[in-house]
Parts: structure tokens; C-alpha cells; sequence
């Protein structure tokens, strides 16, 4: 069995590392293990794939920065990913941070939706169900759970300077975050887990700190979630 993570980073920071394990633990089950990445800083046992490239990143968080429209930049290193994605031909596709300035979401997962293979989705914060911020404790607000609009946090990460896009980003990640048939969402907490059901998300199967890799990849290529 071949799995292919996708994530900002490789074997550093919380969540690169936790891709790192997994990649360590479906190799010691004769799995082969791929991690394609924009940060690729230290060493692997995975097989490591690089995602865009400096000046793609910066352009990006430009595009952010004047348009309000993060995770819509990177758009040719999406479409370079998913040929790659294509060639290798994994038979689970397992998803982490997807922000951070390096891929097009709606390349991905238009893509996704196409290929029909079984995925994976590890959260790691909010980002994905909100129309901009990753973290909204702060700013105490729910607008997530209906339709954001008039963002309190836009000035934060990922930084807006001049306009509010949350209401159209909002809409473009709940049409292209459910028109995958075949994921489940795994979250590292109660807390994030219940978030989950609120938001638009709430139709996938939801696992809270799912059982092993390996055996969470077998039940799902066997269809037994």
C-alpha cells in the first residue's frame, strides 16, 4: 500500500512531525510512504516531495495580504503536485495543514473529488471550516457555524490589509470541502471534534484520535469505517 501525506512541513513543528511518525509507522508495515511538503528542513524516512518553491510562497501570501484569499494562491505548484500525486498513484491520500501559503485548495481538491481515492483529513486547527482565521477562541466568534462575513480577526493570520473575503472564502471551502466522497476527518480532541459537528463538515464520519495509522488505512481501504 502506497500513502501520500500532504503538509507545510516535514519532520519539524507539531504537526510535521506527527506526519513524520506516521510515515515511520506504515513503513515498518511494508507500506511505502510519501510526504510532499513546502518546508522540508530536516531528514526523512518517507520518500519527500517539495511543494512550489520561495517566490511561489511570497506571492502567495501577497495575494493574501491584498485579497483576503489564502489557500486560493500556489496554483501551478497545485497542479505540479497533483501530477506527481497522479504518477506515484497512492492508495490513500492523508491531508494535515493545507494553509500556509503553498497550495490552491480548490485545484486540490477538485482533484480529489476526480480521482475518487480514499483520504484522510488530520486537523490540526480551524482554518478549513472558517471563511479566514485558524483560531477563533480570541475573538469569541461563531459565524463559522452559519456564514462568516465581516471578519473581527482579518487583520491576524493569515493577514488581510485592506479587504474582507471571509463570506466568498467561506462558500468556496464548504462547496469544495464536500464534494469528496470518500474522506473521513480525524481531530486530536474533543473540543476540536465538536467544533467539527457544528461546522459544515458535520456530514463526514469524524474520529477523535483514531487507532493506528496502519489499521485506520486498512479499515478505510477495505471500506470498513
Amino acid at each position: 500500500m502506497k500513502i501520500f501525506q500532504i503538509n507545510i512541513s516535514v519532520n519539524s513543528g507539531s504537526h510535521g512531525r506527527i506526519a513524520e511518525e506516521i510515515g515511520k509507522t506504515v513503513i515498518k508495515e511494508g507500506y511505502v510512504s510519501y510526504i510532499a511538503a513546502a518546508h522540508i528542513t530536516n531528514t526523512s524516512q518517507s520518500e519527500t516531495i517539495q511543494i512550489g518553491h520561495e517566490l511561489d510562497r511570497k506571492l502567495h501570501g501577497l495575494k493574501t495580504r491584498l485579497f483576503d484569499r489564502h489557500g486560493f494562491g500556489s496554483k501551478l505548484s497545485t497542479i505540479k503536485l497533483i501530477k506527481t500525486i497522479r504518477k506515484i498513484n497512492p492508495d490513500i491520500i492523508h491531508l494535515h495543514n493545507i494553509h500556509g501559503y503553498y497550495l490552491h485548495v480548490g485545484v486540490l481538491f477538485k482533484y480529489l473529488k476526480e480521482v475518487n481515492k480514499p483520504v484522510v483529513w488530520t486537523f490540526h486547527d480551524c482554518w478549513p471550516f472558517t471563511g479566514h482565521c485558524s483560531h477563533f477562541i480570541r475573538i469569541d466568534c461563531n459565524r463559522w457555524q452559519q456564514e462568516c462575513y465581516e471578519c473581527p480577526n482579518v487583520h491576524r493570520y493569515p493577514a488581510s490589509w485592506f479587504i474582507d473575503n471571509s463570506r466568498k472564502n467561506f462558500r468556496d471551502k464548504k462547496n469544495l470541502f464536500n464534494n469528496v466522497t470518500k474522506m473521513i476527518l480525524v481531530s486530536p480532541s474533543e473540543w476540536l471534534a465538536l467544533n467539527l459537528r457544528k461546522s459544515f463538515l458535520s456530514g463526514y464520519v469524524i474520529k477523535v484520535k483514531a487507532e493506528s495509522a496502519p489499521r485506520l488505512y486498512e479499515r478505510i481501504a477495505y471500506h470498513i469505517v
